[in-house]
């Protein structure tokens, strides 16, 4: 795929996953019982949904944080679409570090709520879930359907959409070594001009 000189690709790429994970509404991580009616725990860096009983369907700081971690992916699309068509303007720099600002503060925002998930599980019933794969918890959970559940499988995991700010990260390390890559090769050959021209 041939692209302008002015546009930087790696920048562009992370613009557009940037853009999905501000539109998807999916859960990052999940957590659900075998059986349907035992609990259903879904959190992402926009909201934490539990539907335990016994415990309240999210967390208030969740309220607070979820719309301030969107807009501020908003932004951080914004800046990186910027980025990729103007990669030589002035503050580059700036947009940068914005950049991977907002990305960490999603995955800070994600992983703040995770733990409110596995602290209400903790508290309400002693057992930390398995982030990932299928494990029976050591205890009994009254489940949805007010039945107790002894020793119930459970399944987690991560969704797609928790990798991709990953690949964004990627992205951007790519962009600024092949930035760099970039310059020091120009650097090079205007010395070898300077050589050849002096006399």
């Amino acid at each position: 795929m041939n692209f302008p000189k002015q546009v930087d690709p790696f920048f562009l790429m992370s613009a557009v996953i940037t853009l999905v994970m501000v539109a998807s509404s999916d859960p990052w991580w999940t957590i659900t019982g075998k059986s349907q009616n035992l609990l259903a725990i879904q959190v992402s860096p926009f909201y934490l949904l539990t539907s335990v009983t016994g415990l309240s369907s999210t967390v208030p700081v969740a309220q607070m944080l979820g719309p301030m971690t969107r807009i501020l992916l908003v932004l951080g699309f914004l800046s990186m679409g910027m980025i990729s068509i103007i990669p030589s303007a002035w503050w580059h720099d700036l947009a940068v570090c914005f950049s991977l600002s907002v990305l960490a503060e999603v995955y800070l925002s994600f992983a703040l709520l995770y733990h409110a998930a596995e602290t209400s599980l903790l508290g309400a019933y002693g057992v930390i879930p398995p982030s990932s794969g299928t494990a029976r918890l050591s205890t009994t959970i009254v489940g949805l359907d007010l039945n107790l559940h002894f020793q119930p499988l459970v399944i987690a995991g991560f969704s797609v959409v928790f990798y991709l700010g990953f690949v964004t990260f990627g992205l951007i390390g790519a962009s600024l070594v092949a930035s760099h890559v970039r310059a020091k090769k120009e650097r090079r050959q205007r010395g070898v001009a300077a050589v050849f021209t002096s006399d």
